[in-house]
């Protein structure tokens, strides 16, 4: 079988089965795209591969994502669950996207309660076991102190409500009252 192929302008091509892609010079010309309108399905799953990879990399280059929120971003682009599977597990492979130094990393800078980093964590895909893992080490403590300092002279009920708000419990926020008094 083959896939239908139409070249729009520069390097963007259109598909038959309505994928609208940018793809790269080298892939342009290791496949001789210009000049043709149909690919093979092998062919057409070994251009979005390499297209996948190239824009991986290009994330990558940019910040660390955990493997679903790299899943994500490139679903959207490619719209083909095996090719992009195949991606993350290659990169993984190659140690340039892992979830527990993702999430290591995430809280090393996160600020915030542990509940608030952990819901976060939980959202970009980190399992349960990473999560608990390396909330193990973490301490709230100077965040919360950070952020009661932060709040300054206002209303004790208002400071109160405030970190509430940021996952903050109330016995914790208690304990730093009591310290300061």
């Amino acid at each position: 079988m083959s896939l239908k192929m139409k070249r729009l302008e520069r390097n963007n091509y259109l598909f038959e089965n309505g994928l609208k892609i940018t793809l790269g010079n080298d892939i342009v010309v290791k496949y001789n795209l210009k000049g043709r309108e149909e690919l093979s399905d092998r062919e057409y799953s070994e251009v979005l591969e390499l297209a996948a990879l190239s824009t991986s990399y290009y994330y990558l280059a940019k910040r660390d994502y955990s493997k679903k929120e790299l899943f994500d971003k490139l679903y959207q682009r490619y719209r083909e669950k095996d090719i992009i599977l195949k991606v993350l597990n290659l990169l993984e492979s190659k140690e340039y996207i892992d979830d527990y130094e993702f999430a290591l990393s995430y809280i090393k800078y996160r600020k915030g309660s542990k509940k608030k980093i952990e819901y976060e964590l939980y959202q970009k895909g980190i399992t349960r076991e990473i999560i608990n893992e390396v909330m193990g080490e973490f301490d709230e403590s100077d965040e919360l102190e950070r952020e009661w300092k932060k709040l300054g002279d206002r209303d004790i009920s208002k400071k109160i409500a405030s970190l509430m708000r940021k996952g903050f419990s109330y016995d914790k926020i208690k304990k730093i009252m009591n310290r300061g008094e």
